[in-house]
């Protein structure tokens, strides 16, 4: 009796070790789109009048200023493809935005950069970088880096940093610096996407993430 149910063990441990393996030899495609929002921005509030209508202030300021000093993470139901407008209401409605007593209840948003990312055993991990040209011949630099760090298929768990800063050449002299702006490991929807922001220079960074289907 003990040494069936040691084969059965044995058969067990083995078929788990294959579906293991199985998994990390899977690859993971996700979708990965980069959106700024600006931290000047011009918005409007609407306040009670007090006889029971309201009135419309217009402002403009740092709207950046009350968004949290961290990483947020907005689950969503907005399909991978959602529109620039959709992420925007999103975000906006998740978390706050403006400045003073002032909320801003819409946010300008706009995205950088979309990214099909292809992760399996033997590339867990990829990296690209992107740049905008400004005047004067500054550059706005940027850098993405996302890792895969689980197997299981269901419910992949990745790595994503976000990188950006700036350069400008004048002559032979060049300058520039970057910050680590996004930080995060998180396990990624399916066709579903997860809203990451933080705030960086001058704007905030949002990236929004879904596993594309298999």
């Amino acid at each position: 009796m003990n040494r069936i149910s040691a084969s059965i063990s044995a058969v067990l441990l083995a078929g788990l070790t294959v579906s293991a393996f199985a998994g990390a030899d899977q690859p993971l495609r996700l979708s990965v789109r980069v959106f700024q929002i600006p931290a000047e921005q011009s918005f409007e509030v609407e306040r009670s009048d007090g006889r029971g209508g309201v009135y419309t202030l217009r402002a403009s300021g740092d709207i950046a200023a009350l968004f949290p000093r961290g990483t947020v993470f907005v689950p969503t139901e907005l399909a991978g493809n959602a529109s620039e407008s959709a992420v925007g209401r999103t975000i906006g409605e998740s978390v706050v935005f403006g400045c003073a007593d002032l909320r801003a209840g819409q946010v300008r948003i706009r995205e950088l950069k979309s990214l099909d990312v292809r992760l399996d055993a033997a590339h867990p991990s990829e990296e690209t970088r992107f740049e905008e040209g400004r005047r004067a011949g500054r550059t706005d630099d940027y850098e993405l880096r996302v890792e895969r760090l689980a197997a299981n298929p269901e419910k992949p768990l990745i790595r994503l940093r976000f990188f950006a800063g700036w350069s400008a050449q004048s002559g032979r002299l060049g300058v520039g610096m970057s910050s680590d702006v996004i930080s995060a490991v998180a396990e990624v929807p399916d066709s579903k996407l997860l809203l990451i922001g933080a705030p960086g220079e001058k704007a905030v960074y949002v990236l929004a993430v879904c596993a594309q289907p298999r």
